[in-house]
């Protein structure tokens, strides 16, 4: 029996000292001291460039010579009186002066991550003049320290992408801007010696330590750069990588950014002659293992915990990247990061093992304990709704708080209450903090039992799921349990409505199976254009394939819903949703989906 605790909340006054020791940060960093810190030798050039092997979009590339962003299916438009000819345009560089954009959205441009995009436009003249008077201009606003745009992370990511892309920000005669932006560099590359330490985790940590790290590999007179990154790249991967490869913030996207990552920190250690350090060998093995268990039929990622399922050809590459390292097969139990994968024939089933992530790694986590996801072949089944993106402005923000939420997960909710808190900061609070998990397998036959606790103290009542999976993966059961606990006197009188969902891809369709009597309780899910139906890439081929999906112990409907998996698309959707009261001391729902022929 595998079991994860949650860490309890921190103080008031955790919280306090760390807020102090923001602010003094602050100060220490704006202060003129700080800017005579930074001074230090003057680069006439790079040492090389390290090679990027993540593919930009043609499309964003496109947007950015048209004086447009695009990002993630969103394009940012300049709201602005001179925005020419009222298209909402950036002409010459103005997206630096601009004062109202939203947080992600700076964060976006300030990384430099678009000059992925720009590299790849047909016009290579054109790439070339708009970068370098983009990064002119980021030079005027931004050449001294300022709190977002030289946040470690973020500026890790930008000295990452402007040693990446110098043939298209430093192929320029003018050699006083030549030297301002190498100088920059090295300057930047001084403050994160210094900052890369700061107390940040998962994947900001990542990111920090490896701009340290590449500048110190590809910066002339870096060498200390390169021995503190090399230390602190060490230390973060003892303390944020599980045993099982996992990072704390369970979400399968952020260990794919880690990833992406590290992969290209190895490639740069091996390009410029260095060894690879062996805690890096040793974790990037086990992180591939997990990300491939984290791989539903269709070859993207699951949706836990803020994660969204990127594409299969970014998944494909990645592996390719990895190709050396990349023998392990996926696990099946990741009982540190708390995800159970079940596997036979062309299903798949991935379930939510674990608590939410600790309060500190939590900003993006969901309230899903026990939610699980289903693929038949390269088709979507069973799903989360997913995670809507941060781009898209104020009535996002809203769509990003209810796919938080307990209800659009695949899992029961009692009384229409998360299973976990979602605090007014964004972080978790109260919630689950002790989730069991059992795995057995008798003749290629598989049991998961699950359970957590995150009912408990509001009504005292356990949450226990149980999955079956046969030999041949074209039957599953399930077996939902609300169990009212011994000690939970108080919460005797108490009977709490329960709704069991079951949220469904926008490529399956639902029908009631027979009018007959007994016949209320079964459904026909029809995977229409099964291989090739929205988000599947990879199309097999098949056209059709039939689930019967049947239930007891709880009153079955059909309600709408809404998917987030296809980046800034919301597409309607169908769930079944199980409902009843919770009047005995155990409360059981089962239910089946069984594999069928139909004509």
């Amino acid at each position: 029996m595998s079991q994860i605790r949650r860490q309890s909340v921190p103080p008031l006054s955790e919280k306090v000292q760390k807020r102090l020791k923001q602010m003094v940060k602050k100060a220490r960093y704006g202060s003129r001291l700080h800017e005579y810190r930074l001074k230090g030798k003057h680069p006439l050039r790079l040492l090389g460039t390290p090679k990027d092997p993540w593919a930009g979009s043609v499309a964003a590339g496109s947007h950015i010579l048209a004086n447009r962003f695009y990002c993630e299916g969103h394009i940012l438009r300049n709201p602005g009186p001179d925005s020419g000819d009222e298209k909402g345009d950036w002409p010459d560089g103005s997206v630096w002066q601009a004062t109202d954009l939203s947080l992600h959205w700076q964060r976006h441009l300030q990384s430099f991550s678009w000059l992925r995009d720009l590299n790849r436009a047909v016009d290579r003249k054109a790439a070339r003049d708009k970068a370098m008077a983009l990064t002119g201009g980021w030079l005027e606003k931004f050449d001294t320290w300022q709190e977002l745009a030289w946040a470690p992370d973020i500026l890790g990511q930008r000295l990452v992408h402007w040693m990446a892309y110098a043939p298209l920000i430093l192929d320029s005669t003018d050699l006083v801007y030549r030297s301002t932006l190498l100088n920059c560099l090295a300057r930047q590359a001084r403050h994160l010696y210094q900052a890369a330490d700061d107390p940040l985790r998962g994947l900001a940590r990542f990111q920090a330590i490896g701009g340290l790290v590449m500048a110190g590999l590809y910066v002339p007179y870096g060498e200390s750069w390169l021995k503190k990154g090399t230390t602190l790249l060490k230390a973060a991967l003892a303390q944020e990588i599980l045993a099982d490869g996992g990072l704390r913030s369970r979400n399968p996207e952020d260990l794919y950014q880690v990833l992406r990552v590290l992969l290209l920190v190895r490639a740069s250690y091996r390009r410029m002659g260095h060894a690879i350090p062996d805690p890096l060998a040793a974790a990037l093995p086990r992180m591939i293992a997990l990300l491939k268990s984290l791989l539903l039929g269709d070859g993207r990622l699951a949706s836990f915990n803020g994660s969204r399922p990127q594409s299969a050809r970014d998944m494909a590459d990645l592996l390719d990247f990895a190709t050396d390292i990349n023998e392990t097969p996926p696990q099946l139990d990741a009982e540190k990061s708390g995800f159970r994968r079940l596997h036979q024939g062309t299903t798949v089933v991935i379930l939510d093992s674990g608590p939410p992530a600790d309060r500190d790694f939590s900003p993006a986590c969901h309230a899903g304990t026990l939610s699980f996801e289903m693929s038949s072949g390269k088709q979507r089944l069973i799903v989360n709704c997913g995670s809507a993106g941060p781009l898209g402005g104020g009535a996002e923000a809203d769509i990003v708080r209810l796919s938080r939420s307990t209800a659009a997960h695949s899992t029961l909710i009692l009384n229409d209450k998360n299973s976990s808190e979602i605090c007014p900061d964004g972080l978790i609070g109260y919630g689950p903090s002790l989730v069991s998990s059992l795995r057995t397998v008798t003749d290629g036959h598989s049991l998961l039992e699950t359970s957590h606790d995150g009912y408990l103290g509001r009504f005292g009542l356990m949450h226990y799921r149980t999955l079956y999976m046969n030999e041949a993966g074209d039957d599953i059961r399930g077996e939902d349990v609300v169990e009212r606990q011994k000690n939970s006197g108080k919460f005797a009188a108490m009977t709490p409505k329960f709704d069991l969902r079951f949220h469904l891809h926008p490529g399956v369709t639902v029908t009631r199976q027979g009018t007959a009597e007994g016949a209320a309780d079964r459904l026909l899910l029809s995977l229409s254009g099964f291989g090739s139906g929205p988000g599947s890439e990879l199309g097999s081929g098949r056209q059709s394939e039939f689930w019967q999906f049947h239930c007891s112990g709880a009153e079955l409907a059909v309600e709408e819903s809404l998917y987030l998996g296809q980046g800034a698309r919301r597409q309607s959707s169908r769930q079944i949703v199980l409902s009843g009261r919770v009047r005995d001391i155990k409360t059981v729902i089962k239910w089946s989906l069984h594999r069928i022929d139909h004509q």
